[in-house]
């Protein structure tokens, strides 16, 4: 019985649909479907007020109209899952990818996941970064075995768009108007510095060494495959950049 109440009442609430709650409800003043759907659209709209703060870039770039009509129709596809709102959206990157009218804007999915990938790193777990020094008395022979842990707060993220840009001219502190390559790939990184979200763009070779790092491959085994790829991959500096950053918590040694 109280299933059937919670499925008749998620169905009022996200879809307007109160035929079956009826049945379940009483209204001492009478006027019970009006107040149900007064419910409905109280419960969209604080939704699609949820999906905009998490979504300023996307909703920048679509205009509030459209964007509450596509947050209306992923509501209803994608409702709530978790008591905890500042964490509902996640969905919302690969439900553009499908919305049909989007998809005269190929880049938006992307944005969508960049902005996602930032509010994953703002509540990921705090972690305390290595001391850079730590690294650096690793014996010479040692270095080829060991593994480096990634902050909790680090995404890494790949983009046939230049989502990174796409993202920076759309922020209020921007005040120039500039013209942007649609053609151009970007690869990145968002982590946490402190209470600070803080997004990078990396190249290629980074990206896809930090990649195989993220996977637990070794410094070693990371290191040889992306110099096979991209000859001129400047390790030295890659690691003081990565480090000084704080990306990495801990320094293990992989057995043979």
């Amino acid at each position: 019985m109280l299933h059937e109440y919670q499925r008749d009442f998620l169905a009022a609430a996200l879809k307007n649909e109160k035929a079956a709650l009826i049945g379940h409800v009483q209204s001492p003043h009478g006027a019970l479907e009006r107040r149900l759907g007064v419910y409905h659209s109280n419960t969209i709209n604080s939704l699609n007020d949820v999906l905009m703060a998490a979504f300023p870039v996307v909703l920048a770039i679509v205009g509030e109209r459209f964007f509450r009509v596509m947050a209306r129709e992923f509501v209803q596809i994608h409702p709530p899952q978790r008591p905890t709102l500042f964490r509902y959206g996640g969905n919302l990157p690969s439900f553009l990818s499908t919305f049909p009218p989007a998809k005269p804007m190929p880049y938006l999915p992307d944005v969508a996941r960049l902005e996602w990938a930032r509010i994953e790193a703002y509540f990921a777990a705090d972690c305390v970064p290595i001391d850079p020094g730590r690294l650096a008395s690793v014996a010479p022979e040692h270095l080829h075995s060991l593994t480096l842990s990634l902050h909790p707060s680090v995404q890494l993220i790949r983009s046939a768009y230049p989502i990174f840009r796409i993202w920076d001219v759309n922020q209020d502190s921007h005040d120039t108007i500039t013209n942007i390559n649609f053609s151009q790939t970007e690869c990145g990184l968002v982590f946490r510095e402190g209470h600070t979200v803080i997004q990078r763009i990396i190249g290629r070779d980074r990206f896809q060494w930090l990649k195989k790092i993220s996977i637990g491959r070794t410094f070693g085994q990371a290191t040889e495959a992306t110099v096979a790829e991209f000859p001129e991959f400047d390790l030295q500096d890659t690691l003081h950049i990565l480090l000084t950053s704080g990306v990495f918590t801990n320094v293990r040694f992989k057995r043979a």
